[in-house]
């Protein structure tokens, strides 16, 4: 992924290349049917000054798209723009060789139009058709670039929003954003789930991880704000949290990465992570496999942070007393290989306690 894209500065060589390619493209063609049939006049020499001319005015435009982005894209394009370049130079020099030539053979070969002239058209065919790839993989780059920062933009917005209307502390957020990576990276460790897990898919999980409960924007104050256990009525509002977060998201236009994108994590997060193994968990009552492995991760990130973590209705649990409450729970509350990674993962998840421990 490339970062930091000022595209303003990129687009307007890019299609200034897309002209100049064309040109010297269709000017090669010229010059190649102008010697087959009309090998003596200097008009060619002219036409290859064009070239050349064009030719290295890409080059040119390359260079200052090279100084806003660094990618192989960009260094492939520049690399047949001077490629393009150097047929341009090398043409004229051949053709140049065989007029000043003194050897009967080359005389002779100049003179003749046969096929091998053609072969350069080829080669300019080619060229033109890999130019215009790199082109066009570009503006894709600088579509999926503002694709990425309207994102971006969306998702600190959410995530603002989430922390003002989390009933918790913003440091719950950050606790179980952290949390999850320590799991995924040991489920991946482990053997588990690798083709799920690569290292971009772990850094979409923490950027999604926030957003597990956005849908308590939509939970009255009253209930949300209590300072007491909630009832049974109280409760049913507050459990469709999962599902309001889940239609907050999903009402999204924006997704960079399909199924694998951000958004859709959250989607899965926030929609699932009070699902249960067995299935009696909410708001779907899913079981097993059919709880994505996002949310199945969150849910073990979210519960232990709320076992450990002070409340108005309650004390926070001891960190030993916390992980013998999620062992107990695994097959029925949790994924048995999340929960395994959990145990390998502890120590670390109690340093992360202390670290960003609510003030």
């Amino acid at each position: 992924m490339i970062k930091n894209i000022n595209m303003q500065f990129v687009v307007l060589p890019l299609r200034v290349i897309v002209v100049l390619s064309a040109l010297v493209f269709a000017l090669n063609f010229c010059f190649e049917i102008y010697i087959s049939y009309n090998f003596q006049s200097n008009k060619k020499w002219v036409i290859s000054a064009v070239i050349i001319f064009l030719a290295i005015w890409a080059i040119q435009e390359a260079q200052s798209i090279v100084k806003n982005i660094h990618s192989l894209l960009v260094n492939k394009l520049r690399y047949l723009l001077l490629l393009q370049g150097g047929i341009a130079i090398l043409r004229p020099a051949i053709n140049f060789f065989l007029e000043t030539s003194t050897s009967q053979n080359w005389v002779l070969v100049y003179g003749l139009d046969i096929s091998w002239r053609w072969i350069f058209l080829l080669v300019y065919t080619g060229l033109f058709i890999a130019i215009m790839d790199s082109i066009i993989g570009l503006f894709s780059l600088n579509e999926k670039n503002k694709a990425q920062v309207l994102e971006s933009q969306m998702l600190s917005s959410l995530n603002a929003l989430a922390m003002a209307r989390d009933n918790e502390t913003g440091n719950h957020i950050v606790r179980t954003q952290n949390y999850v990576k320590k799991l995924a990276l040991r489920l991946r460790g482990m053997g588990h789930y690798t083709n799920e897990l690569s290292d971009e898919a772990i850094e979409i999980l923490f950027k999604a991880a926030p957003l597990h409960d956005i849908g308590k924007v939509g939970i009255p104050d009253n209930i949300l704000l209590k300072q007491g256990r909630l009832n049974d009525e109280e409760w049913q509002i507050m459990k469709s949290h999962a599902a309001i977060g889940e239609a907050v998201l999903s009402s999204s236009d924006i997704e960079v990465g399909g199924d694998q994108g951000v958004v859709k994590k959250a989607i899965q997060m926030a929609g699932g992570h009070h699902e249960k193994w067995d299935g009696t968990g909410y708001p779907r009552g899913l079981r097993g496999n059919e709880i994505p492995l996002s949310a199945r991760i969150m849910a073990l990130a979210d519960v232990y942070d709320a076992l450990v973590s002070e409340r108005v209705y309650k004390s926070g649990w001891d960190h030993e007393d916390a992980v013998k409450e999620i062992v107990s729970k695994s097959g029925i509350h949790f994924d048995p290989l999340v929960v395994n990674a959990f145990i390998a993962e502890q120590s670390n998840f109690q340093d992360i306690t202390q670290k960003y421990q609510d003030s």
